[in-house]
């Protein structure tokens, strides 16, 4: 047979003549696109003539009218004057008046007009710098939607002679420049786009789960300190009101000539050596081995307020992620999220939104800024480079970083720089029952109920019943 399959594979750079044709394409869309607006503008601008000539001609027409209506108003006027002078005078047999004539009308001087606006031919318009190096003029609406394009265009691929072609034909370049253009356009399109159908991988589910665990664990730890030091506080409070009010109440026995009431007798307490209090300030926190307790059952995080619980999440889930979208591409060329992707990926892995501006932000640039001990941003295309490892053997370096990072805004804030300050207004505090095993639920929500310890001995039925429940004197203190 005559005939023969032959692939004709247009790829690469394109030859000058066709560079020129769409020039000369693009040339006369932006022409035409600017006689339209250029026409466009003139019907706009001679129509505000208009409108502005009938307006000024109401305005005219107005003031003629009313003018007219006042001459009828004086004449009327004059004519009745008139007419009571030419009354009296006929009865004291005198000449009447002169009747007073119709004024001549004056004629309006004429206005400046606004000259009506010319028609101009519109003007000749020519291509940009940059509309002269594309190869290819860009249409309104492309082949593809964006979406469509993201996700197949790793399957792309030229035609190949065992694919039943008798002959390919490279039109426009040889076939080895032909596969290195596509090849670095994939590349360079890579770091560009998006995985739209990107989904989370059971590492990152393990992880996220483990995470969490650890972080309610920690919530648990914190508020359980808290009660533990709340009850302390209002134990010694009660005591030593205790102390001060039966001192007072044998001042005043003795004072009174009364028999003193019995001096109560101090129970024995095991004593048990109190391990001193540490400064958690001053430790390094980077060298210790347990953050749940850095001594006296005191964890690292005993002072962390809402906005710290927040930026922990917030390092812990940008780490996570980084690490995650790189496991799940599986893509030696898609190692890193670039930053204009960041918060469509957070939303796929997370469920929910990344909002900057809760975070007291103005752009995505800034937040990641704020955590720049656990992610930076590199390169020209700004992608996001995770700084820890991702077969971390625990979440406590988190909980150091997050220590570390609000010692030195503490200070910063000390020294008088504002800036320092976190804007987060998202911030949750763990709730006293958060995670938490019912003892320590029982006693957070115990102390938060004697919010101020210094309360309690004042409740005079409180001391009475413990007073005589010990055998104490039976009337009772007199208040």
């Amino acid at each position: 047979s005559a005939l023969k399959r032959v692939e004709n594979v247009i790829v690469g750079a394109p030859p000058q003549d066709l560079k020129d044709y769409s020039k000369e394409l693009m040339l006369k869309i932006k022409q035409e696109t600017s006689d339209t607006e250029h026409r466009v503008k003139q019907a706009q601008e001679k129509q505000r003539w208009q409108a502005e000539q009938k307006k000024k001609e109401l305005e005219r027409e107005k003031k003629k009218a009313l003018k007219k209506q006042q001459k009828q108003l004086e004449m009327m006027k004059k004519k009745a004057e008139y007419a009571q002078k030419k009354k009296e005078a006929e009865a004291k047999g005198e000449a009447p008046p002169e009747e007073p004539q119709e004024p001549e009308e004056e004629e309006e001087p004429e206005e400046e007009m606004e000259p009506e606006p010319i028609e101009e031919d519109p003007p000749k318009v020519e291509l940009s710098a940059a509309e002269k190096k594309m190869p290819f003029r860009q249409l309104a609406v492309g082949d593809l939607t964006p979406f469509l394009l993201n996700t197949l265009f790793q399957k792309f691929s030229l035609p190949e002679k065992d694919e039943g072609f008798e002959e390919l034909r490279w039109v426009w370049q040889p076939e080895a420049k032909a596969k290195a253009h596509v090849k670095e356009w994939m590349q360079a399109r890579k770091l560009t786009s998006r995985v739209e159908d990107i989904q989370p991988g059971d590492w990152f589910a393990g992880k996220q789960k483990e995470w969490q665990k650890a972080l309610q664990s920690c919530y648990a730890k914190q508020n359980a300190f808290k009660a533990s030091e709340g009850k302390k506080a209002l134990e010694a409070a009660q005591k030593e009101a205790k102390k001060k009010l039966t001192q007072a109440a044998r001042e005043k026995a003795e004072k009174e000539g009364k028999e003193l009431p019995p001096q109560e007798e101090e129970e024995e307490e095991a004593k048990v050596e109190e391990t001193p209090k540490v400064d958690i300030e001053q430790l390094d926190v980077f060298g210790l081995e347990d953050v749940m307790d850095i001594g006296g059952g005191e964890p690292l995080f005993s002072a962390f307020a809402p906005e710290d619980w927040s930026m922990i999440a917030l390092r812990y889930e940008i780490h996570l992620l980084a690490h995650a979208f790189k496991r799940d591409t599986n893509d030696a060329d898609r190692v890193a999220i670039p930053l204009e992707h960041l918060s469509f990926y957070y939303q796929k892995y997370y469920k929910k939104a990344l909002k900057k501006e809760a975070y007291g932000c103005d752009s995505l640039e800034d937040l990641v800024e704020l955590i720049r001990d656990t992610a930076l941003l590199t390169g020209k295309n700004k992608v996001l480079e995770p700084q820890l490892p991702e077969d971390l053997e625990s979440s406590n370096l988190f909980i150091m970083l997050t220590e570390e990072s609000r010692r030195d805004r503490n200070r910063r804030i000390d020294m008088g720089d504002e800036s320092a300050k976190l804007k987060v207004s998202q911030a949750t505090k763990p709730s006293a029952t958060a995670g938490s095993t019912p003892q320590a639920a029982a006693t957070a929500q115990q102390w938060q109920a004697q919010a101020r310890p210094q309360q309690a001995w004042q409740n005079k039925s409180t001391w009475q019943d413990s007073w005589q429940g010990k055998g104490g004197w039976q009337g009772g203190w007199n208040w």
